[in-house]
């Protein structure tokens, strides 16, 4: 992470940033020694420097007859930054009363491409340790090579160290068998369907209150986070799921 950047996670604007490193790196400066060793034009670099020292960042130099400034320390610009987070912190419980309050409503989040996907797959995971997942999955014939080679080599160790366990449906397809080959070892147990009854290259899971619809082939999904929705989809699911067990009984 470069300076800047790391200087723009504690809430200055890139420049702020510009002008906070430059006077780090002046000392003692005017106006016009910022602007030229920060690259911002004067007047732009007299507003950043009123908005430093509203946040406590930079001072003028009192009792001298030209205009100076001062950077204060970096620790003064982390002890700042972790005040404001303390003073956050403490707003917590009142922000998770009003998500609770919404609780009711359904919450949808639209992903796309690639890297979508993953964060999809990945979304609130976390939270989710020791939870059971159940779903429709889908083939994997048309499915990126690299996210397939990510389902196989790093999302799948990733819920099994949470200690996730998968329940689901899935086409019998040749190009799966290397899924199944895996799915004792990560604690996945599936029913395996003929592609004459399921054949769907659309993945429809239930993990928490989350139901997440993927489009391997198009790279598009979207979360619903409702548990109310989340329940309903689990009870289908679990209707299907007997129904299998139940034909597989009378074999």
């Amino acid at each position: 992470m470069e300076i800047q950047e790391a200087l723009q996670t504690l809430g200055l604007n890139e420049k702020e940033s510009a002008v906070y490193t430059a006077l780090l790196q002046l000392g003692r400066a005017s106006a016009y020694s910022i602007s030229e060793k920060s690259g911002l034009k004067k007047p732009t670099t007299y507003v950043v420097l009123e908005e430093l020292i509203k946040k406590g960042l930079a001072r003028r130099v009192p009792r001298v007859k030209k205009q100076i400034y001062v950077a204060q320390s970096p620790e003064q610009a982390f002890a700042v930054a972790e005040e404001k987070l303390m003073l956050a912190r403490q707003k917590l419980p009142e922000l998770a009363a009003l998500a609770r309050s919404e609780s009711n409503k359904v919450h949808t989040l639209y992903f796309e491409g690639l890297n979508g996907i993953k964060q999809l797959v990945e979304h609130r995971i976390k939270e989710m340790k020791g939870e059971k997942m159940v779903g429709f999955w889908a083939t994997d014939k048309n499915v990126d090579p690299e996210l397939s080679e990510y389902f196989k080599n790093e999302w799948a160790p990733k819920l099994h160290k949470l200690g996730i366990t998968m329940r689901g449906v899935v086409p019998e397809d040749p190009i799966l068998e290397e899924y199944r080959s895996a799915d004792q070892k990560y604690g996945r147990e599936m029913k395996v369907l003929p592609t004459t009854e399921y054949s769907s290259e659309v993945a429809i899971d239930v993990l928490g209150d989350m139901v997440r619809i993927q489009d391997y082939k198009n790279l598009q999904g979207v979360i619903l986070e409702n548990a109310d929705v989340a329940k309903t989809m689990r009870e289908i699911f679990e209707m299907c799921w007997k129904r299998k067990q139940a034909d597989e009984d009378k074999k």
